[in-house]
C-alpha cells in the first residue's frame, strides 16, 4: 500500500499525508549547455542532473473516510500550519514514499504550496506542493601543520666551500740585456719599482743579474 510522509527532526515531527494524490510528477531535468562556436557550429557541455523536483496534488479532509490512508487524521489546519512553519524556519523536509517502484527516502525543500477550498465540500483544503531534492554543502576547512614532518619533501646538501686557489707565483727567466728596471716596467708597469724584485728574491746588487736567472715578480 503506498504512504507518503512528510517530517521534520528525522520523523520526530510530521505526518502520513491522510489522501493519497492521484498522480505524483518527477522532473529530473539535466543542466547540459549549448555554446555556438565560430567555425564549429553548435556544441554542447555534458552536466550533472539538477536537483529532483516532485510536484503532486491533493487536499487534507475534514472528516474521516475510506479514502483516508492514514491512521490518525487531524484538522487540515494542523497540516496546513506545520508547512507553512517548516517554509517560515526554512526546515528541510522528509519525504518517504513508500509501496512504489519510486521508493523515495530524501531531504527536499519545499518550493511552493498553493491552497484552494472548494464550495460545497467546506471544511477540506485541496494543495499542490512542489519539493526540490536537497544536497548538503559546506566550506572545507583547511588546515595547514607547519610543525608537521614532510618526509616527502627533497633534502638538498649544501656544497662544501670551493677551497680558495692562490694565485700562481708570476716568474720571469732573464735574458740576455734585461735589467730589474725593464723587467719592473713590464710586469709593474714602473721601472722604478725595481727595488720590490730585487727584495723579493734576496738581490743585493740590482745592477748584477745574469740569463737564466728566474726572478719571483710581486
Amino acid at each position: 500500500m503506498y504512504k507518503m510522509y512528510l517530517g521534520i527532526n528525522e520523523g520526530e515531527e510530521g505526518f502520513i499525508l491522510p489522501v493519497l494524490p492521484e498522480k505524483i510528477e518527477f522532473n529530473e531535468s539535466g543542466d547540459n549547455k549549448t555554446f555556438d562556436i565560430v567555425n564549429l557550429g553548435e556544441v554542447s557541455t555534458i552536466n550533472k542532473p539538477k536537483l529532483t523536483q516532485i510536484s503532486f496534488e491533493s487536499y487534507f479532509p475534514k472528516n474521516v473516510g475510506p479514502y483516508v490512508s492514514s491512521e490518525q487524521l487531524f484538522s487540515p489546519d494542523v497540516y496546513i500550519f506545520k508547512i507553512k512553519e517548516w517554509r517560515e524556519k526554512q526546515q528541510k523536509v522528509r519525504f518517504i514514499f513508500t509501496g512504489s517502484p519510486l521508493d523515495i527516502n530524501n531531504l527536499f525543500t519545499i518550493e511552493s504550496l498553493k491552497l484552494t477550498e472548494k464550495g460545497g465540500e467546506v471544511g477540506d483544503i485541496y494543495y499542490s506542493i512542489e519539493l526540490k531534492m536537497y544536497k548538503p554543502y559546506a566550506a572545507q576547512k583547511v588546515v595547514i601543520d607547519d610543525k608537521k614532518d614532510n618526509t616527502n619533501k627533497a633534502i638538498v646538501k649544501a656544497k662544501p666551500p670551493r677551497p680558495v686557489e692562490k694565485p700562481k707565483q708570476k716568474t720571469h727567466t732573464v735574458v740576455s740585456g734585461d735589467t730589474l728596471w725593464h723587467i719592473a716596467k713590464r710586469y709593474l708597469g714602473n721601472g722604478a719599482r725595481y727595488p720590490e724584485i730585487a727584495k723579493i728574491n734576496n738581490i743585493k746588487n740590482p745592477n748584477l743579474i745574469y740569463p737564466g736567472q728566474v726572478f719571483k715578480i710581486p
